[in-house]
């Protein structure tokens, strides 16, 4: 199946919940599993079958020892890179971890086809780069893809990798607990940037107030000036033939969803050069507040002093510094509560993952950008425990019992926004990636009225499949009111909610 297929299947499972017996293997023995080894509780492993079968893979094979689902996208002695939301390691609020990451019961049969595919040759590269002051071995273990992968190690021949793609995390310094940073550096096969130049989003803004909260201006100044616009990527991934992409579903407090397009941001390597959003209200030509405001705009300075030194004494005075200044919202509040973009109005983080998801596949393997697509792909979403409200880390758990696959972000995004509730025309990174169709490395095509999606062994529209389902996500509170799209009518189809437990 190709890139420009814009076909979606989704999967009601019923499920609240996923299995906990690693290495979750079938709950029957298929046809086409050699294993042996059967799991009847592991109800995860046949719906992910089952929405493989939907997108109508290999069917002149389906129920046969030779089925190979994957075999349109996974050939022998590729790279496959499977890339997983493993976000970070907790939630903030000690709630459902799986609400945030997926879990290693979807990835297991994910891993199963594509091995099948690859027919005893090529390689597996599993990895993700978490926000900064995530620790990528203990998310792994909370998903069980430690065990996951201990257990397949010893069941197949084909080389499977799994490392951190950051090139550093951040971790706690001795003084006022600020963050410093150590080096991770997992990737044997080194780094490499990728200038976008005239392709980025970023070609007609100033440098000078792009900002990741947690990194030197100088560095993102330096990424984005000039005309160029650097983005450095681990070379596992730009060595890969084919990415399996697995995210969770849910709410983000910038892009209003976390899915396929969002998914990319665990690639690039280097944090300091992602812009997530511009300094200033968007009278003053940025995003990061509605309202103008001194004092903010002081804290961003403070705040921007701290990032730029090494110096530890120095850290733990301007951070002192920048908690006394946003504790004055007590006494005297500001006109809205945004700081970082993190609301409706972000006109930044957009175009950062518009330029990762180009970057990516359009770039050969020596990061070289070409006309046409470097990598196959297929995604997976995990939303049978998905997040809502302050996602995409402290998500609200939701329980909607859902998996979807395909073949095109920007197609998985249209369909599983809207099942989620939203108007995808409010959401920028969705509908800036619809309208890339035009530009000279599009990352859809056909338009919205190309999309399909199967629903109950079903073909909808996408405006068909709109008026069936709403799970009526409740969105981050910033965006609340500017993103929801109606509820459908009560006669059309059962599943209108989220499964809230």
């Amino acid at each position: 199946m190709s890139f420009q297929n814009n076909t979606v299947a989704v999967t009601f499972t019923g499920l609240k919940g996923y299995p906990t017996a690693a290495p979750f293997n079938p709950p029957e023995k298929y046809p086409e599993y050699t294993d042996g080894e059967i799991d009847p509780s592991n109800k995860v492993y046949r719906y992910v079958r089952e929405t493989l079968y939907r997108l109508g893979l290999d069917l002149e094979h389906y129920g046969t020892a030779s089925w190979n689902p994957l075999g349109s996208i996974v050939q022998p002695g590729m790279t496959v890179l499977v890339k997983p939301n493993t976000v970070r390691h907790y939630h903030i609020d000690g709630k459902d971890i799986f609400s945030v990451i997926i879990h290693a019961s979807v990835l297991r049969p994910m891993l199963d086809y594509i091995v099948i595919a690859l027919k005893g040759q090529g390689r597996i590269i599993i990895g993700d780069s978490q926000v900064l002051f995530g620790h990528f071995d203990e998310a792994l273990k909370k998903a069980q893809i430690d065990e996951l992968l201990d257990w397949y190690r010893r069941h197949t021949s084909i080389p499977i990798e799994c490392f951190d793609f950051r090139i550093y995390r951040r971790v706690r310094t001795w003084m006022y607990g600020e963050w410093g940073r150590k080096t991770v550096k997992a990737d044997p096969r080194g780094y490499s940037k990728i200038d976008l130049g005239a392709e980025s989003n970023f070609r007609d803004i100033d440098p000078k107030i792009l900002r990741i909260n947690v990194a030197s201006t100088r560095e993102m100044y330096e990424a984005h000036s000039g005309g160029k616009h650097e983005y450095v990527f681990p070379n596992s991934v730009l060595q890969a033939d084919a990415i399996i992409s697995i995210p969770k579903m849910k709410t983000h407090r910038r892009t209003a969803v976390t899915l396929a397009i969002k998914n990319f941001m665990g690639l690039p390597a280097w944090k300091d050069s992602l812009p997530h959003f511009r300094i200033g209200s968007p009278e003053e030509g940025g995003d990061q507040y509605p309202n103008r405001s001194w004092r903010k705009r002081v804290h961003t300075k403070v705040r921007d002093w701290a990032e730029n030194t090494s110096f530890i004494p120095a850290k733990f005075l301007w951070t002192s510094t920048d908690k006394l200044i946003w504790a004055t919202r007590l006494l005297l509040p500001f006109k809205d509560n945004v700081n970082q973009a993190m609301w409706y109005g972000n006109d930044t983080l957009w175009r950062t993952l518009l330029d990762i998801n180009r970057a990516v596949f359009y770039s050969d393997k020596s990061g070289k950008l070409c006309d046409t697509i470097q990598r196959k792909y297929f995604c997976l979403i995990d939303g049978i425990v998905g997040g809502e409200k302050d996602g995409p880390i402290s998500c609200e758990p939701v329980y909607p019992g859902v998996l979807a696959g395909g073949f095109n972000p920007v197609a998985m995004d249209l369909a599983i926004a809207s099942l989620m509730g939203f108007d995808v025309e409010k959401i920028p990174i969705i509908q800036k990636a619809v309208e890339t169709m035009s530009s000279s490395k599009p990352l859809f095509s056909g338009g919205k009225e190309s999309v399909h999606v199967i629903d109950d062994a079903e073909f909808h529209s996408l405006e068909t499949f709109m008026q069936r389902r709403n799970l009526q996500f409740a969105p981050h509170p910033n965006w609340v009111g500017h993103v929801e799209r109606p509820a459908v009518a009560p006669t059309a189809v059962a599943e209108t909610t989220t499964g809230k437990k």
